[in-house]
C-alpha cells in the first residue's frame, strides 16, 4: 500500500503552508528583535551573531550538499517506493557518519582553540549537531511542506516565549544562545517518528551510498562558496571590525530577510515541481513558471525596496532603539539585496539545479566568493560594515547575469528587464508618495505604521490593476479566485 506520505500535497496547499509558517517567522522576529536589541545590546548580539557565522561553517560541512540533492532525488524516485526507500536510507546514513564527524570536530575546536566567549561557542554546539538530525530535505522533496511548517511553527513559538521569560540582560547571551541552538535541535527531532514510521528502514549496499557522494560533494562545494559570500561578511566584521559592526549588519539584515523569506517560499516550493518538470523534458512549462514566478518576485522586491527607502531611519530607531540608530543607513544600502538575491534564487531553483547545471553553478559561487572576498577585505576596515554591504552587492549582481546568461534559452534579456520596469515605476511612486507626507507626521511608532499604510495601499492597488489590464494570465487567476469566492458565499 502506498503511503500517504508519498503522495505530495498540491503547489496550492503548498503555498498556503509556506506562506502561513512565514507570517509567523514574520511577526515573531517583529515583536522578540526590538526586546533584544534593549535587553542584550549590540555587544552581547554582536558576539552572538559571530560565534553563529562560526558554527554555520560546521553546519554547512556536516549537511553535505544532501539540502539540494535529497530534495532532488527523492523529487524524482517518490513514484517507486522500494527505490525511495533505499535511496533515502543510504542518504541518511552518509549523512549521519559526516555530521556525527563534524560535529565532534566542532567540539574539539570549541574546547581547544575558542579563546574568548567559550560557554557562548559551546552553547552553539547544539546547533552543530542538530544537522545530525535535520531530515527536512525529505518532507520538502515528497512536496509535503505541511510537516515542515508545523514543526517550525511549534518551535519558533516556543523560542519566542523562552527569550521573553530567561533572556533579561546581557548576561542571559549564553542562555539566549542554548535557546536559539535548542528550539532547532528540537524541531528536528518533532518529525524523526514521522519520517522513521513512514519511511521504514531498508537494507542497502555500499554502492547505493557511493552513488550520492559525487552529486552532494558538487553541491556541498557550491553551498560553501554560498556561505563565503553571506554568514562570511559577519565573520569577517568581527575579525576586521568590531563585534557591534557585527551586530548593527545583523540586525539591519533582519530587515532585509523578512520580505526576502517570501520570494525563497516560491522557490521552495516550487523547486520539486521544476525538477519532475526537468525529468520529464517540459522546457516549456518550466519557462512559463519561471516568468510566474519572476512577476512574484519583482511585486515583493521592488515594493520592498521602495517601501525601505521612504521609512529606513524612522524604522530602526523606533524598532531597534537609538542605540541601533546606524541600521537606518545600513538598510537603505541593503535594500536592492531583496531584489537581486530574489531574482538568482528563482534563477537556481527553477532551472539550474533542477538542470542539473551543479557545476556551472559552483563556479558561478566561488567568482562571487572571490568578488566579495577581496571586496569585503578591502572595504571593510576603511568603512565597516558599509565596505560589507558593498562587497555583498556587486557579487550578486555579476552572479545574477552570469546565472542570466545560463538561463538565456528559456528568457530573454529584453523580457526579464521588461517585466521589472512597471514595478519599478510603482515602487518610485509609491516611495514619493511616503517621502512627501512623512515631513507632516510627527516622528514615532503610529506615524511609521500611517506611512506603511498609505504606501501598501498605493502599491498593491497600482499593481493590481497593472496585472489585472496588462496581463492576460494573472487576470484570468484573478477572475478565477473571484468566481470561487462568490461560490462559497452562495453555498453558505
Amino acid at each position: 500500500m502506498r503511503s500517504k506520505l508519498l503522495t505530495g500535497d498540491s503547489a496550492k496547499k503548498n503555498f498556503i503552508y509556506q506562506f502561513g509558517y512565514q507570517f509567523v517567522i514574520l511577526v515573531i522576529p517583529l515583536i522578540v528583535s526590538p526586546y533584544l536589541t534593549r535587553t542584550l545590546g549590540s555587544r552581547a548580539l554582536g558576539i552572538y551573531t559571530y560565534t553563529y557565522s562560526i558554527a554555520y561553517y560546521f553546519v554547512i560541512v556536516a549537511m553535505l550538499g544532501i539540502s539540494k540533492h535529497g530534495q532532488r532525488i527523492v523529487a524524482a524516485r517518490k513514484r517507486d517506493l522500494l527505490k525511495l526507500r533505499r535511496t533515502v536510507w543510504s542518504l541518511t546514513t552518509l549523512h549521519i557518519i559526516v555530521s556525527i564527524a563534524v560535529f565532534v570536530v566542532y567540539l574539539l575546536y570549541a574546547l581547544l582553540l575558542s579563546r574568548s566567549e567559550r560557554n557562548v561557542v559551546l552553547a552553539q554546539g547544539i546547533y552543530v549537531f542538530s544537522a545530525v538530525i535535520d531530515f527536512t530535505w525529505l518532507f520538502q522533496g515528497l512536496e509535503k511542506f505541511k510537516t515542515v511548517v508545523i514543526r517550525n511553527t511549534i518551535v519558533k513559538v516556543l523560542e519566542c516565549i523562552c527569550i521573553f521569560l530567561f533572556v533579561k540582560s546581557p548576561d542571559d547571551l549564553v542562555i539566549y544562545t542554548i535557546i536559539m541552538s535548542l528550539s532547532t535541535c528540537i524541531g528536528f527531532i518533532i518529525v524523526l517518528p514521522q519520517m522513521i514510521s513512514t519511511i521504514k528502514p531498508i537494507k542497502f549496499t555500499i554502492s547505493d551510498v557511493m552513488e550520492h557522494i559525487k552529486p552532494m560533494l558538487v553541491l556541498f562545494v557550491a553551498a560553501v562558496a554560498a556561505t563565503l559570500y553571506t554568514i562570511f561578511n559577519k565573520t569577517l566584521l568581527g575579525i576586521l571590525s568590531d563585534v557591534t559592526d557585527v551586530a548593527f549588519y545583523e540586525y539591519s539584515n533582519k530587515i532585509i530577510t523578512i520580505p526576502r523569506t517570501f520570494i525563497v517560499v516560491i522557490s521552495t516550493v516550487l523547486f520539486p515541481k521544476a525538477c519532475k518538470m526537468a525529468a520529464s523534458g517540459k522546457f516549456n512549462e518550466m519557462g512559463k513558471l519561471l516568468r510566474q514566478s519572476l512577476i512574484v518576485n519583482y511585486f515583493i522586491g521592488f515594493g520592498s525596496v521602495f517601501g525601505l527607502l521612504a521609512v529606513d531611519d524612522l524604522l530602526a530607531i523606533e524598532y531597534y532603539g537609538s542605540e541601533f540608530a546606524i541600521c537606518g543607513d545600513i538598510i537603505s544600502a541593503m535594500s536592492p539585496l531583496i531584489l537581486i538575491i530574489g531574482l538568482g534564487e528563482i534563477m537556481r531553483s527553477q532551472f539550474i539545479y533542477p538542470l542539473k547545471m551543479d557545476k556551472a553553478m559552483v563556479w558561478i559561487l566561488f567568482f562571487n566568493a572571490g568578488i566579495n572576498l577581496v571586496l569585503s577585505s578591502i572595504l571593510i576596515p576603511r568603512m565597516g560594515v558599509f565596505g560589507a554591504v558593498i562587497g555583498t552587492i556587486v557579487a550578486e549582481i555579476f552572479g545574477l547575469i552570469i546565472e542570466l546568461y545560463i538561463c538565456r534559452r528559456y528568457i530573454k534579456l529584453r523580457d526579464f528587464i521588461r517585466m521589472g520596469i512597471p514595478f519599478l515605476c510603482t515602487g518610485i511612486v509609491m516611495c514619493v508618495a511616503i517621502r512627501l507626507i512623512s515631513p507632516a507626521l510627527p516622528q514615532n511608532l503610529s506615524s511609521l505604521i500611517i506611512e506603511i499604510i498609505v504606501g501598501a495601499i498605493i502599491y498593491i492597488v497600482i499593481s493590481f490593476l497593472y496585472c489585472y489590464f496588462a496581463i492576460d494570465e494573472a487576470k484570468q487567476i484573478i477572475l478565477s479566485n473571484v468566481r470561487k469566492l462568490k461560490e462559497k458565499m452562495v453555498r453558505k
